[in-house]
C-alpha cells in the first residue's frame, strides 16, 4: 500500500516557504521509486473569513506597538498570495488540496508531514521540523525583545515536537547546535542543487519594454529589507556609472520594511537622480514568469545580502539554474555555493563591489550546459528527500 506524504505550506506562507515546497514537490515527482510507493498531497493555506479579520487586528496592534513602544515587530504583510503560486504551477495543480489551520493535517491521512514550521500536536503522522534560519540570534538589533523571544520558543518547539529536522545550510546547522540543547537531535542539511522546477512560460511582448529596461543592466532580487543590504550595490552602482554609463540596475522584490519603514524612502532620496532617470528601475513585485525572463537576459544577479538562511537565497538559486553569473557577498553562509560562476565580494566595500560589476560587464558567459545540469540537480534532490522520507518513516 503506498503511503501518503503531505507537503504543506503552513499557515500565512512567506514567499521563501513557497519555493522551498515547489523545490520538494518538483524534485521528488521526478522521482520513479516515490511516485510508485508514495501519493502525494501539496496543502495550500486559504484564509477564511474569520482569519483575515484576526490579521488585520493583529496587524493593527503591532502597529501600534512598533508606534508607541518603538519596537521591531514585523508586520504581517504576504504580497505573494496562494493564488499567485496556484496560477504558477499548474503542473501540481492536481495535488492541491487546501486547509486554513494546522489541526486539519489529520483530515488527510498522512503518513508524513513537512516542511513543519511548527510543532503540531500529532495523532496519527509523522514529521520533519524547517526552521529557516537564526537571524534573531545573529542579528538581534533588527529585532524587539519580545519577537526574539518568540521565535526562540517556536524553533524550541519546532525541535522538540517533530520528528526529523532540516534546514537550509550547514551554517544554521552549526548555530542550532549551539543555540540549542539538542546534542543527540540529528539535523539534515537540505544540499544546494538549484534547478528550474516550473516550466518556463513563453514571454509573447517586449518585457524590456514592458519595463523600460536597455540592453545591458544588473539585477537584484530581493525585498527592501535592511539586512539585505541594497545600499551598497546602490553606491558600488552609482561609482561603477562613470566607466560604464550604458547599464542599468534593476530591482525586484517588495519595498516595505515594518522594523524600519524610513529604510527605503531614504535610499530614494538619496539615490532620486538614478531612479528618476531610470539608471536605478524599481519594478517592485513582478509575477515570477517576468523575474526569470529578466534574471535570464540579466549580465549578472548580485546579491549582496548581509544574512541568510540558505545560501544565497533565493536569487542566487535561480541564478545557478538559468546559467547566469552571480556576484554574491562573501558572508560565511554564501560560500558553502560552489560555482564557476560566481564572484564574491565583501557586502561592506562598496569599492570592491564596483570592481566586481566592471570584471563581470566585459565577460561573456556560456550557458551551454545549463539545462542539463539543472535536470541533474533535480534529479539529485529527489533523491535526496526520498530518502529523508524513508529514513524518517522508518525511525519510529
Amino acid at each position: 500500500m503506498r503511503k501518503h506524504v503531505l507537503i504543506t505550506s503552513g499557515i500565512y506562507p512567506t514567499h521563501g516557504i513557497f519555493s522551498l515546497i515547489k523545490y520538494i514537490s518538483y524534485s521528488l515527482l521526478s522521482n520513479k521509486k516515490f511516485k510508485k510507493n508514495y501519493s502525494l498531497t501539496i496543502l495550500i493555506f486559504k484564509e477564511n473569513f474569520l482569519m483575515k479579520l484576526k490579521k488585520v487586528i493583529f496587524n493593527i496592534f503591532l502597529n501600534l506597538r512598533n508606534f508607541f513602544l518603538n519596537e521591531k515587530m514585523r508586520i504581517h504583510k504576504f504580497s505573494y498570495s496562494a493564488k499567485e503560486f496556484i496560477d504558477e504551477n499548474n503542473d501540481l495543480k492536481k495535488y492541491f488540496r487546501y486547509f486554513s489551520k494546522e489541526n486539519d493535517y489529520i483530515k488527510f491521512n498522512p503518513n508524513l508531514v513537512f516542511p513543519l514550521i511548527s510543532g503540531v500536536e500529532k495523532k496519527n503522522f509523522l514529521s520533519i521540523g524547517y526552521i529557516y534560519d537564526l537571524q534573531h540570534r545573529d542579528l538581534p538589533k533588527l529585532f524587539s525583545k519580545k519577537e526574539i523571544k518568540m521565535r526562540t520558543n517556536q524553533f524550541k518547539t519546532i525541535l522538540q515536537k517533530n520528528d526529523s529536522i532540516v534546514v537550509n545550510s550547514k551554517f544554521v546547522k552549526k548555530r542550532i547546535l549551539k543555540n540549542f540543547n539538542i546534542k543527540k537531535r540529528k539535523i539534515d542539511v537540505i544540499p544546494f542543487l538549484p534547478f528550474i522546477y516550473d516550466k518556463k512560460k513563453k514571454i509573447n511582448f517586449n518585457i524590456r519594454n514592458k519595463y523600460k529596461i536597455g540592453k545591458n543592466f544588473f539585477i537584484v532580487c530581493n525585498r527592501f529589507w535592511k539586512h539585505k543590504n541594497h545600499e551598497i550595490i546602490f553606491k558600488a552602482f552609482k561609482n561603477f556609472l562613470k566607466y560604464k554609463p550604458n547599464f542599468q540596475l534593476v530591482c525586484t522584490g517588495d519595498t516595505s520594511d515594518t522594523r524600519f519603514p524610513a529604510y527605503f524612502d531614504n535610499l530614494k532620496k538619496e539615490y532620486y537622480s538614478l531612479i528618476k532617470s531610470g539608471k536605478i528601475r524599481i519594478l517592485e513585485i513582478i509575477p515570477r514568469p517576468d523575474q526569470l525572463k529578466l534574471i535570464e537576459l540579466s549580465k549578472a544577479v548580485v546579491q549582496p545580502t548581509l544574512y541568510e538562511g540558505g545560501p544565497g537565497g533565493f536569487s542566487s538559486y535561480e541564478a545557478i539554474s538559468l546559467g547566469k553569473k552571480l556576484i554574491l557577498s562573501n558572508i560565511s553562509i554564501n560560500r558553502e555555493i560552489k560555482s564557476k560562476n560566481i564572484t564574491f565580494f565583501s557586502p561592506n566595500s562598496h569599492e570592491e563591489l564596483t570592481q566586481k560589476l566592471l570584471i563581470t560587464s566585459k565577460q561573456y558567459l556560456s550557458k551551454k550546459n545549463w539545462k542539463k545540469h539543472s535536470k541533474i540537480n533535480k534529479i539529485k534532490l529527489g533523491n535526496y528527500f526520498l530518502k529523508l522520507i524513508e529514513e524518517t518513516l522508518t525511525s519510529k
